[in-house]
């Protein structure tokens, strides 16, 4: 006897439905890293931050632990520039001609802008102590969508000449420069320098192979670049520059030794360069 159409379509969604309950769970450090690279596509990064966070805990191979953490720690080092930048931004604004009105809370800005920016630091500093020695000569895959990057940000400057700017004229620019330190970033640990046009095309590639002694090297970088924050031209907290820079001599010994297993003259002379710069800069805390 010939089933009727209606008996057809429940048996089919009875097998689709065993198929889909027999298929085995996806763990959740893949759901959640998955997760992050849709948040970064979306540039929800507090979101992509909470997920990394998830995947590196909840791991259960070093390999996909160590993927989640590599880009945990360059989101945080891109927020923590950003956040600089801004403060900086707010600080120039704040003495041009154009602000005397509104002088006071573009201090206000500068100082939330460099709080965050410690913090952001300071995590992606953690981040590298915690794993400098599990680096070895195996490189770190990496794969995520590169953020779109643009060359000027009109609000930014306008803050800079002292222009007050709305609240979503400020967070459009701040999410800009989000993208745009997460872009160098990227491209850094990648071996592309600062270049971001290069940095896009190796990750349009699919997965980047990122090499530990660059990347090493790159976030110590960074970390000073940031961390000039802390300089009397700044918040003037000295005790976390001297920090920042005992976190990079560390980082750098690091370097050295798995350069030492795997040369490297470009990236080796690059190396002693920061380390010389590093101990006239710990000699004045007397070290």
């Amino acid at each position: 006897m010939p089933r009727r159409p209606w008996q057809l379509l429940i048996t089919a969604i009875s097998v689709l439905f065993l198929t889909v309950s027999c298929a085995p769970p996806v763990p959740v450090s893949v759901q959640a890293y998955n997760d992050a690279k849709n948040n970064l596509k979306f540039s929800d990064f507090d979101g992509a931050l909470n997920n990394l966070d998830k995947a590196i805990k909840t791991a259960k191979d070093d390999a996909s632990r160590q993927e989640a953490l590599v880009l945990r720690t360059a989101l945080a080092a891109a927020l923590a520039d950003s956040h600089r930048i801004m403060a900086e931004a707010y600080n120039a604004g704040a003495q041009h001609p154009d602000a005397k009105s509104h002088a006071n809370s573009f201090l206000k800005m500068r100082a939330d802008y460099y709080s965050s920016a410690n913090t952001f630091l300071m995590q992606a500093m953690q981040s590298v102590m915690d794993e400098r020695s599990k680096l070895g000569d195996k490189p770190m895959p990496l794969e995520v969508a590169f953020p779109t990057f643009a060359e000027k940000i009109a609000g930014l400057e306008n803050i800079k000449k002292g222009q007050f700017v709305s609240d979503a004229d400020r967070l459009a620019s701040e999410l800009q420069q989000d993208r745009n330190c997460l872009a160098a970033v990227l491209s850094a640990i990648a071996g592309a320098g600062s270049d971001a046009k290069k940095g896009l095309a190796a990750y349009n590639t699919g997965k980047v192979d990122v090499d530990p002694r660059v990347f090493i090297v790159e976030m110590s970088d960074s970390f000073l670049q940031i961390g000039a924050m802390f300089l009397p031209t700044g918040m003037n907290q000295l005790d976390r520059w001297h920090t920042v820079n005992q976190v990079v001599r560390a980082n750098l010994n690091v370097a050295a030794k798995l350069l030492a297993a795997k040369p490297d003259a470009t990236l080796d002379a690059r190396v002693k360069k920061m380390q010389a710069d590093n101990d006239k800069t710990l000699k004045k805390f007397g070290e």
